[in-house]
């Protein structure tokens, strides 16, 4: 009798190794080969869900990019301009975990190369500026261009700067310096 399998949980089991690996090594490292040994199974158990290497990765960044924008939704829900626009960018540079600001350093580096990914890091980007300059705009309306800029070259920095020691920086200090930033903001 064949085995059941529960094609609901193997793509996520597939779109989770795909994210590990791509965590740990970068996503060049992503192959349906490596995704394959990952999850102790065979290439074409992984090709039975996708046709390539583009649609696993295309698959697993859009999965983990809508979670995070609902995650960024949820923040902001039911709360003004001003509240939303520092829960967009605490959401940012406070929530994430050090795994996953690691994801989305590998994602960035991976998009220069990877038509890929490149596509889901703008379209995640096109969905970013929106929810920014929107609350920006509404908040801060004598230079509102200025203040976006700001705090996107802020949320970016903070993200990569973490980096050169190894991890995020702590939590204590990345809130720190977000106050620092809403004082000369006057926010």
């Amino acid at each position: 009798m064949p085995r059941q399998v529960d094609h609901h949980n193997r793509r996520e089991l597939i779109e989770r190794a795909v994210l590990d690996i791509a965590t740990e090594c970068g996503f060049a490292a992503v192959t349906i080969r490596a995704v394959a040994d990952h999850i102790g199974a065979s290439t074409s158990a992984v090709t039975h869900y996708v046709g390539g290497r583009e649609e696993l990765l295309r698959n697993a960044v859009r999965r983990e990019i809508d979670k995070r924008r609902q995650e960024g939704v949820q923040a902001m829900q039911g709360l003004d301009d001003r509240a939303a626009l520092r829960a967009l960018i605490e959401w940012a540079v406070l929530g994430p975990d050090a795994r996953t600001h690691q994801l989305w350093l590998a994602l960035v580096l991976g998009a220069a190369t990877d038509p890929a990914l490149r596509a889901e890091l703008d379209r995640f980007n096109e969905w970013w500026s929106a929810q920014l300059r929107d609350r920006v705009a509404r908040v801060c309306p004598d230079d509102p261009v200025g203040a976006a800029d700001v705090l996107d070259v802020f949320v970016d920095g903070l993200i990569l700067t973490g980096f050169d020691a190894g991890q995020p920086w702590p939590m204590e200090r990345r809130a720190r310096l977000l106050q620092t930033v809403w004082r000369a903001l006057g926010l």
